[in-house]
């Protein structure tokens, strides 16, 4: 199963540097343009000048990141661990409803699989020019330059003791990143106790995917190079591990946020809906309703301000969402939206596209300003369910599933050379 090893990372160099709060990002695919042009202002050493390059001088985006990544090697920018080391992550935050939360896992890097082997599973689809992308950018870095998300069961709290050790000393790096998050770090000795724990465990990809690829195509491509020979660095991914009942631990839903479809008649919508669902009108409640509510329940607001609940029957799901996907597809608030609501019902492609809002006030503000014609609210999803879906090999409809927060990146880093 998995293997899950200690590693001599990279990180910055306080001395070179300042405060980390200048230079750690978070992820490159959740930097929007405005962000990653006021991260470049914080230091000539932000991360995202690396994560998120852009042309000058003549060199491409990806000439421009080796550049820089070399340079700063150079100059003693980052600096190399000696020992291998596992890397503990202490992440302060507040929930979308505004509490204080706290969530704790650990860098380390894992073996990739050989062809055939499940023990790393993911949950949604990736994208060739994703994938192209992150690829290039590997080639000429020769670096994970951000770290793949995994959960991992721990239900006897086995690696309590390991992840205490936070509680022990102040820690090596504390950043306060884009994204309103306390990331702290702990360098700590590659505990082999740790290693023989995930030795009989399966790992279930959060977030990351197109990264996860890019590690294994790299790979690849590199052993058809140098031939068949001993481990290197490039068969191992870098990875940020949780565990599945971290109390810290959220799948937030993406709303998903339209307009309506050519002729769309709200009263022949609704009465479309009556089979499948108990329709109630709903107010200034709708959100509260969708979220206490134990079943499957889908919150519609239309044109005008109207909304809804769309409670789903006790039914057989396979009469409305078809038997092309398993149970733990169909278990999902996503998949009945997505297979029964916008397709079947509204008759939309299954790749249409949508405004995917997380923030359930902008959602409902877009429609209620008249800038979009419907938006759709769904429930947090159970973490459960994501490896549910992972263990049955379906992918999710795309951007089912929102972690928050995600890992830092630019607070260690694992080279492939």
């Amino acid at each position: 199963m998995a293997e899950v090893r200690g590693f001599r990372g990279f990180r910055y160099n306080a001395a070179k540097v300042g405060r980390f709060d200048k230079v750690v990002t978070p992820p490159f695919d959740v930097i929007s343009p405005d962000e990653r042009a006021e991260l470049a202002q914080r230091s000539p050493y932000n991360y995202a000048r690396i994560i998120l390059p852009e042309e000058r001088e003549g060199r491409t985006k990806y000439e421009a990141a080796a550049k820089d990544f070399s340079t700063w090697l150079e100059d003693g920018v980052f600096l190399q661990d000696s020992e291998e080391s596992f890397y503990l992550l202490e992440q302060k935050f507040r929930s979308l409803d505004g509490s204080p939360q706290v969530r704790r896992g650990f860098f380390a890097v894992t073996r990739i699989p050989e062809p055939g082997d499940d023990t790393v599973l993911g949950h949604e689809r990736t994208f060739e020019a994703k994938v192209t992308d992150r690829l290039r950018l590997t080639e000429s870095t020769q670096a994970n330059l951000g770290a793949v998300f995994a959960l991992y069961e721990d239900p006897d709290h086995e690696l309590a003791d390991f992840l205490g050790q936070m509680d022990q000393r102040p820690e090596d790096l504390l950043a306060h990143t884009i994204d309103n998050v306390e990331q702290r770090l702990w360098r700590v000795p590659a505990d082999p106790r740790v290693t023989a724990f995930f030795a009989g465990k399966r790992l279930y990809i959060a977030d990351g995917h197109h990264r996860y690829r890019t590690a294994c195509t790299y790979r690849d491509q590199m052993r058809l190079k140098a031939g068949a020979s001993a481990l290197k660095p490039y068969d191992f991914v870098l990875m940020g591990f949780v565990a599945l009942d971290d109390p810290g631990l959220f799948v937030y839903p993406a709303h998903r946020v339209l307009d309506e479809p050519p002729g769309f008649d709200e009263k022949k919508f609704l009465a479309d809906l009556e089979p499948w669902f108990e329709v109630e009108k709903a107010g200034a409640d709708l959100v509260g309703r969708v979220k206490a509510d134990p079943g499957c329940v889908i919150g519609a607001v239309l044109r005008g301000g109207n909304r809804y609940t769309l409670r789903l029957r006790d039914r057989d799901r396979t009469q409305l969402l078809g038997d092309a996907h398993g149970p733990a597809w169909r278990d999902l608030d996503v998949s009945v939206l997505h297979g029964g609501i916008l397709e079947r019902i509204l008759g939309l492609h299954e790749d249409a596209e949508f405004v995917y809002e997380i923030d359930v006030d902008t959602a409902l503000a877009l429609v209620e300003s008249g800038r979009k014609s419907m938006a759709f609210i769904l429930r947090n999803m159970d973490p459960g369910q994501v490896c549910a879906c992972a263990e049955a090999r379906e992918s999710m409809p795309q951007k089912a599933t929102y972690f928050f927060p995600k890992l830092p990146s630019g607070a260690v880093l694992h080279r492939l050379v």
